[in-house]
């Protein structure tokens, strides 16, 4: 059985404003909403059964929302799993926890004043959050789920389980980072590609970026990274100057971690002059039907031709394992590179 991770979002009440995190983390439990401050009877809960059958008496029929299976208190405790992994991120900082037991056998409802006000009435208990730190030491799996409305996300549902393993890459990390290494003996830490199943999509862009940065000086624009850019993943500026002044260059990336193929034909027509670059990178696919090719520079040359300049998916690896780059490789890429054999 696979072990899942999961992200939750932690703001309860019917406006989402009421910040349930700080409840969580200060009182080692997690929750979903639904806790009916006032309403007669709530007093009488004892059971998760008790709890779903008290929800249904005062959901089913009376609310627009009122199917059971839609809601996040059953995905919390229906569908999370023993051994699973959860994080919740509060006033900035990345918690993440594993999941003790099976969560009915968890399920406390405490119909007291701060409980209720948290609206955090219906609780997962004994939940030992771990601090992990700000957005560059989480996988991207989680942290791109920051914004999303729903109150729980499965964050690795596309993620299948590593070789020989229960875990998926991200809750692989989750079990790294609550010190539960020695129940992890994947066969792909003797292979160097294997890195970048770990790591995630999220991750490989940054590697990439990063990569760009000590072999050409390139620099990223942060606003660029947008997720309505369909045909490239952000924008880079070179930061190297020519007798003083900063060179007129820009360059476009798509980066593709996983058997994703890329067709340039789609992208190169973002090229409209020779100060213009744009850079496909596929970790595992083709580019042009050519699986020979991963990491491909384009550019236009004085006469508006294409030209091409292919490189290996080794110079990517070589630098995310140089010992000399730690330093500048975000948490979600230099926890799993110690793990490997070099």
């Amino acid at each position: 059985m696979t072990i899942h991770a999961w992200k939750i979002k932690g703001k309860g009440g019917s406006d989402h404003d009421i910040k349930s995190y700080e409840f969580f983390i200060k009182n080692h439990c997690v929750s979903c909403g639904w806790s009916f401050p006032n309403v007669p009877g709530r007093e009488k809960i004892n059971t998760f059964e008790d709890y779903k059958e008290f929800w249904n008496k005062q959901i089913k029929g009376h609310h627009w929302n009122s199917k059971w299976g839609y809601q996040s208190v059953h995905q919390l405790f229906e569908n999370v799993r023993k051994g699973d992994f959860i994080w919740v991120r509060c006033n900035g900082i990345y918690y993440v926890a594993e999941i003790p037991d099976k969560p009915k056998d968890l399920f406390h409802f405490d119909v007291g004043e701060i409980a209720s006000n948290f609206d955090c009435s219906a609780m997962l208990t004994d939940i030992n959050w771990m601090p992990v730190g700000k957005e560059d030491a989480v996988p991207g799996s989680v942290s791109t789920y920051t914004h999303n409305r729903r109150a729980i996300t499965k964050v690795d549902n596309h993620e299948t389980p590593l070789e020989n393993s229960q875990y998926t890459a991200t809750s692989y990390y989750s079990a790294i980072l609550l010190n539960k290494t020695d129940l992890l003996p994947p066969k792909m830490i003797h292979t160097r590609s294997s890195l970048f199943n770990l790591i995630g999509y999220a991750a490989a862009e940054d590697l990439v970026a990063l990569w760009l940065y000590d072999q050409f000086n390139y620099v990223v624009i942060p606003s660029t990274n947008k997720i309505g850019t369909q045909r490239y993943e952000f924008v880079l500026v070179d930061a190297s100057k020519k007798q003083g002044t900063y060179k007129n260059r820009r360059i476009y990336i798509q980066v593709k971690n996983g058997t994703t193929s890329l067709k340039s034909n789609d992208y190169t027509s973002l090229l409209s002059n020779k100060n213009e670059e744009l850079w496909l990178v596929t970790t595992a696919g083709s580019i042009d039907s050519d699986k020979s090719k991963k990491i491909v520079q384009y550019y236009l040359d004085d006469s508006r031709n294409l030209i091409e300049k292919n490189y290996s998916i080794n110079k990517l690896l070589d630098f995310a394992f140089d010992p000399h780059n730690t330093n500048i490789l975000p948490a979600s890429i230099s926890q799993f590179v110690k793990y490997f054999k070099q």
